[in-house]
This record gives C-alpha cells, structure tokens and sequence, in this order.
C-alpha cells in the first residue's frame, strides 16, 4: 500500500517478487533468475497405450534422452480386460547394467460394456538410465483389451 510522504505526495515502496522487480517510477524490469527448479525445468512426461492382443504378456516401451537419468516420480495406468479377467503391471528399469522390476497394484475400478477396468496411481522414486519398460501380464491369452501408461519425473543430466 502506498505510504505518503510529506507534502501528500504518494510514494511506493520496492516491492520483489522472485522473477520481477519493480522500482519506483521506473518500467518493470525481469530481474535475474539464480535459483534452478531442475524438476521444472527438465520435467518427463510421456505415455504410451496401445490394445493388447491375444497373448499373456505386452510389453510397453519408454525412450530415455541420451546422457541423462530419468528420475520417476509418478505412474499411472488403465488397463481394460474382459470382464472376470486380471492383469498384473509390472515397471523395468535400469541403471546402466543394474535391472530393477517394480510391480504396480492395480485396483480394480467397476465393469463398464463388459470390461473390467483396472487402474493404477503410484507417487514413486524410481530411476533409470537404461531402460524403462512396462509390463501387462494377463491370465488369458485368448481375449484382448487395452493399456494406457503415463510416466511423469525429470530429467538428470548425466
């Protein structure tokens, strides 16, 4: 709020804000940045679907940027099965040479026109350099369905 000084005139105070600083009488000026929100600035955002065929296993494949580490730091997933049927989701990741396998819970959400939907939301801390792969184990390898996997993180330059 502006203060009076004598005489009545009004004066304004300096006020900042992180990306902008405002003088008084002047125009705004953008003021240097030199804190790094590395997660924001090299945020990971991708997904994948696709249908699932006959067969008991579908893998889903992530590509990792070239020198860099992904860090993962939420999953989410649909899966859609023939009502009566399951599925199991598994995350691959990798180290360099180091494999990880992480499975994911999936909770089963209803049936809707004789699908079952299954659905997983994990905050996770995973890491991969390597790989990062997915996989939708089902318990019949007759029926088809459909999968819809997101990955979100940041980036690491290695």
């Amino acid at each position: 709020m502006p203060a009076k000084a004598k005489g009545g005139k009004k004066r304004t105070l300096l006020a900042q804000h992180p990306t902008r600083l405002k003088i008084s009488g002047k125009r705004t000026a953008t003021a240097q940045i030199t804190a790094c929100d590395c997660r924001a600035r090299n945020a990971f955002h991708e997904w994948r679907d696709g249908a699932l065929p006959p067969s008991f296993n579908m893998e889903f494949n992530f590509s990792i940027p070239a020198k860099s580490r992904l860090v993962i730091e939420f999953v989410t997933a649909s899966i859609l099965v023939p009502a009566g049927e399951m599925a199991r989701l598994r995350m691959f990741t990798g180290l360099g040479s180091s494999p990880s396998n992480l499975d994911l819970a999936l909770t089963p959400q209803g049936i809707v026109g004789g699908q079952q939907i299954l659905v997983a939301t994990h905050c996770a801390r995973a890491y991969a350099d390597s790989l990062l792969a997915f996989n939708v184990n089902r318990d019949n390898a007759v029926t088809t369905g459909s999968a819809l996997i997101c990955v979100s993180g940041y980036l690491e330059p290695l």
